[in-house]
């Protein structure tokens, strides 16, 4: 009798153990089918070119720093090409298209996720860790590293207001009785991000700024003028670009992405998040998934993690060269 009950529990051990297994393989297929290869792949796409891009004004602005601090000539044969780079009126235009479609994808990302406030908490704690790294580095090594509010920043920023108004529209639907008006009412109501971000847009460029084209690139020029005081002009500068105070140059920082309006773009991004991710249209493209697109799709998975790690490790995969070179 002991011999059979022995049996029965390894039996039963093993079939609740096979049964474990079987619903973590249920719930990895469903998270792999949750995940929508197009916005990895654009967001992969995204990270590419940013990464390219930032490895190009390292050479121009950041090699002849650590040239000068280490002694040696590493690159600078290329810097020239790189400010030619730089200053071409195609790059600023491309880099415009992609910064926008980049948050873009993060609106849509926010839609597709209940937890946006558990997202923003890493996030800020990323972009206090950006500024407080790049502040030691900028004050022992490299001088114009300091990122004070930056592209991480102003995300993170986003992602808040977003999940402010969601959770908002949440304890609103929260109060209607169940039925299918009600489901009605949140659908629509669910847009509440989006439409803000729209309205903010729209305010942007009737009042605070306008596009114009200049040499053949399209710039954001603000219409708000600086009040001559330092300190009020940089808070300011963190919720609207200025005219009169260049924000880079007299912070001597070297990334500025204020809140608007590009945490208005995020905003509005939402609206394709819902209107395509929520709706029958959300599989449209799935046909056209395959082994192609992996390899970018793989970045854009986690591009998050590589647009973080770039702008620390570009600048320190360089000096180390720079420092290793005399060696050989």
């Amino acid at each position: 009798s002991a011999g059979k009950n022995g049996k029965l529990i390894r039996m039963s051990t093993r079939a609740y153990a096979s049964a474990l297994r079987a619903e973590a393989g249920k719930k990895l297929r469903t998270a792999r089918r949750e995940r929508y290869w197009e916005i990895d792949f654009l967001r992969g796409v995204c990270v590419l070119l940013m990464v390219f891009d930032h490895f190009m004004y390292c050479l121009w602005d950041v090699m002849p720093a650590i040239n000068s601090f280490l002694g040696t000539s590493l690159f600078a044969d290329l810097r020239e090409t790189a400010m030619q780079y730089w200053n071409w009126n195609v790059r600023e235009n491309v880099r415009g298209v992609v910064i926008c479609m980049f948050f873009v994808l993060c609106g849509i990302s926010c839609t597709l996720t209940r937890g946006n406030l558990r997202r923003f908490v890493p996030l800020a704690a990323v972009a206090v860790g950006i500024s407080c790294v790049t502040y030691i580095i900028d004050e022992l090594f490299l001088e114009g590293i300091f990122i004070m509010f930056g592209v991480i920043h102003m995300i993170a920023c986003g992602v808040l207001m977003f999940a402010v108004l969601d959770n908002a529209v949440s304890a609103v639907c929260a109060l209607f009785p169940k039925g299918e008006s009600a489901k009605k009412a949140e659908t629509v109501l669910r847009y509440l991000p989006g439409v803000f971000g729209v309205v903010l847009l729209i305010v942007e460029f009737s009042c605070f700024a306008d596009l114009r084209v200049t040499d053949g690139a399209v710039e954001l020029v603000s219409s708000v003028q600086s009040s001559g005081d330092y300190f009020t002009d940089v808070v300011r500068s963190i919720f609207i670009e200025l005219r009169g105070f260049n924000f880079l140059r007299e912070t001597n920082t070297s990334d500025y992405f204020p809140l608007l309006p590009y945490t208005a773009v995020i905003l509005a991004g939402s609206i394709l998040g819902r209107a395509i991710y929520h709706t029958r249209a959300k599989n449209a493209l799935r046909p056209l998934d395959g082994s192609w697109n992996g390899g970018i799709c793989l970045l854009g998975r986690h591009s998050a993690f590589i647009f973080v790690a770039e702008m620390v490790v570009i600048p320190l995969f360089l000096a180390l060269c720079a420092f290793l070179t005399p060696l050989f």
